[in-house]
């Protein structure tokens, strides 16, 4: 047993994320359209990276429009599933947070499937939920050109990987509210991101976090 994950309660932000986010199982299912289209058109199965990135460009094109789509919550519970929940049991912009992480741990969990589809469900979803708040937390706390942040992102997560998942991922959920909570009381939150998050910055947000999962998962960190 992990006594130190044990000692770390789950916040009720990461209690919401995790009943609202979407499963390995259902992760597997979507990313297999995408796999059966590419074989479709190509004439092959997706086997190598450049094939991998393909799909995975796709999906995070996917995810990135969903975010921006969830940019005003009130309008979101019509298009993604879960979000009603979330508003429900945290209101305001602790909910925005909560559907941004969503998504971007959906986003990120359809990436493992991409990439490492052998791992086990848990392992897969232990991934998934490092490299989007690791990648989330790195963007919200950054100043700085995106490039260069990105890449910092890339480093820092593969430190974060290294860590017990449990304990990791209960940090990076304090890690990110805190930081989300400070920037938004201070009004100084990067590419236009506010308390409630608009839809362009939730689109570059998602867009910056899946490429910061795509450079990991395929080895390719400086």
């Amino acid at each position: 047993m992990d006594h130190a994950a044990g000692e770390l309660e789950p916040s009720p932000i990461q209690k919401a994320v995790e009943a609202i986010a979407i499963t390995p199982e259902a992760a597997t299912e979507l990313v297999d359209g995408y796999r059966a289209t590419f074989e479709a058109k190509f004439k092959r199965k997706p086997e190598s990276l450049e094939d991998k990135s393909r799909i995975a460009e796709k999906v995070i094109g996917r995810y990135s429009k969903l975010s921006a789509a969830a940019g005003v919550v009130t309008a979101a519970p019509s298009v993604i599933p879960g979000v009603g929940t979330a508003v429900a049991v945290l209101g305001g912009g602790v909910a925005d947070l909560a559907v941004a992480l969503k998504l971007q741990i959906d986003m990120c969990m359809c990436l493992v499937e991409v990439y490492e589809a052998e791992l086990s469900s848990e392992d897969k979803k232990h991934l998934a939920f490092v490299l989007a708040l690791a990648g989330s937390a790195e963007q919200l706390a950054a100043n700085g050109g995106k490039a260069a942040v990105q890449k910092i992102a890339q480093k820092l997560v593969y430190q974060y990987l290294r860590g017990p998942a449990l304990v990791t991922i209960k940090q990076l959920f304090k890690r990110v509210s805190i930081t989300f909570t400070q920037k938004a009381m201070a009004k100084a939150v990067p590419a236009g991101i506010g308390v409630v998050f608009s839809g362009s910055a939730n689109y570059v947000l998602t867009t910056v976090v899946g490429r910061v999962a795509v450079a990991v998962l395929a080895k390719d960190v400086e």
